[in-house]
């Protein structure tokens, strides 16, 4: 096979691969009602439930329905980066609902996340959903992305 026969078909089969994951991402978007469904956890914080290079399932509630004991994601304004953290209480203050997470990791959290000044309580404006699974190391490559370029 020439050169260009086959780069034309391995072009063909990026795009199509591309299209594919796309449609897989906008499905599972619209199902689970969360614009991220799946993400890459890149820190070792949630340790030993949840490690670095597992993908997490999210799906999107009202923060109502969540939890204490509950795996959550939510995006922190001081980093402005997605926090996949378990909630330790749920409380209300001026009838707002609010949530206190902790890393399962003691090691690397040993405190809640707002007792240590790391996130503020979560709200519902930085809320982003319930983790429902976890898939063991699929999201692997993007971690190594991620180590390597910080990205």
């Amino acid at each position: 096979m020439s050169f260009k026969k086959e780069f034309i078909n391995n072009l063909k089969a990026l795009i199509i691969a591309a299209i594919i994951a796309l449609a897989i991402h906008y499905t599972l978007s619209l199902a689970l009602n969360v614009s991220k469904p799946l993400m890459v956890v890149v820190s070792s914080s949630m340790e030993p439930t949840i490690k670095p290079g597992d993908i997490v399932i999210v799906k999107g509630i009202d923060i109502s329905e969540v939890k204490v004991g509950d795996i959550i994601v939510f995006r922190n304004p001081y980093t402005n980066r997605d926090v996949v953290h378990r909630v330790v209480y749920k409380g209300i203050k001026n009838g707002k609902i609010y949530l206190i997470t902790k890393g399962d990791n003691d090691k690397t959290n040993p405190f809640p996340d707002q007792v240590v000044g790391a996130a503020p309580p979560v709200t519902r404006e930085i809320f982003i959903g319930k983790v429902i699974m976890i898939i063991p190391y699929v999201g692997y490559p993007r971690y190594l992305l991620y180590l390597i370029f910080k990205i």
